[in-house]
């Protein structure tokens, strides 16, 4: 049914949320709203007062309730609406991915309460085997077959990295090859492209992986609104560009390649929720470290326009079929 929802009141939205298979009313309307995980309406001056929401907020509702599908936590949808690129308050963004940090925080200091005799290589041990078994949306890919006791390694490995636990990161130096076999990264006893996508140093030693949830949290809170911008950028894009750029960047090592642009493949079609929350903290983390001015960040974000991008992109596919080199693409 044709309905013009550019300046949808109440009730048509509820309608087509119906259209979509949804049940939706006014209340649960009123309760996104409150949450920010849909604009507000704004009054229209006239001999009837009437509340209308901004145009596109049909297709604001539209992403919601396929967010919602995947997930019941409101933190996690608002975070995936904003990389899809509505306009979700920042501050909100910042509070959602406090508590994302502060429940994973809390879990492992819970797992590492969990014995007053129990040291750090137990505590990560314990932690690495639940998410190791882990089913679900919210689980690790399972591209590659792996034995379950390799399966804990490879989870051990990136747990100890996530806690910044240098000595047992160090310890487990032979579990990152389960790591990188586990991400697509590496098949059988080929070095694969661990070296290339940057898991071990130049020399060929193990690199931590992940910044720790101390670095995470402190990242959040001091977050300027333009890093925010150009991580949410970034991400979007990421999500949108490297199931089509990374076989093609990856054309000359087929073999080494095919599990990584599987597990790309698989992870950035329709990514769980919680996955934007996860790498917009790495994104985030990473960019404070390297403390960028403001003005370097309005470039970059300039430079990370749609239409930037897809000009590029055009110019990138063109010179793969043609075998000639970068060509130029009228924008």
């Amino acid at each position: 049914m044709e309905r013009n929802l550019a300046r949808a009141d109440n009730a048509a939205l509820i309608a087509a949320a119906a259209d979509a298979g949804h049940t939706v009313g006014a209340r649960t309307l009123e309760l996104w709203r409150y949450r920010g995980l849909l604009p507000r309406p704004e009054r229209q001056a006239g001999a009837r007062a009437s509340w209308l929401y901004p145009e596109g907020t049909e297709r604001w509702l539209q992403r919601l309730l396929h967010w919602r599908e995947r997930t019941r936590s409101h933190d996690q949808i608002l975070v995936a609406l904003w990389i899809d690129g509505f306009a979700v308050e920042p501050e909100r963004v910042r509070d959602a991915l406090g508590r994302f940090a502060g429940r994973w925080s809390a879990m492992i200091e819970d797992e590492a309460a969990g014995s007053e005799e129990e040291g750090e290589a137990e505590a990560v041990d314990r932690l690495a085997r639940q998410i190791a078994r882990m089913r679900g949306a919210a689980a690790l890919p399972r591209i590659t077959r792996m034995r379950l006791g390799d399966r804990e390694a490879a989870c051990g490995y990136m747990v100890a990295s996530i806690l910044g636990l240098e000595e047992e990161v160090r310890r487990r130096e032979a579990d990152l090859p389960h790591l990188e076999r586990m991400l697509g990264m590496r098949s059988g006893h080929d070095g694969g492209l661990s070296a290339t996508m940057g898991l071990r140093d130049q020399d060929g030693e193990a690199a931590p992986l992940l910044p720790n949830i101390g670095q995470a949290c402190a990242a959040i809170a001091a977050a300027k609104p333009a890093e925010l911008e150009l991580v949410r950028r970034i991400v979007g894009l990421t999500v949108v560009l490297v199931p089509v750029v990374l076989p093609m960047l990856l054309a000359d090592q087929p073999a080494k390649a095919a599990h990584l642009v599987e597990v790309a493949r698989e992870l950035f079609t329709d990514p769980p929720p919680a996955a934007f929350s996860f790498v917009v903290i790495v994104f985030l983390t990473l960019l404070r470290a390297k403390e960028p001015a403001l003005e370097d960040l309005e470039a970059h974000i300039g430079a990370l326009q749609p239409r930037s991008v897809a000009h590029e992109l055009r110019a990138l596919a063109a010179s793969e079929v043609s075998g000639r080199g970068p060509v130029a693409v009228d924008g």
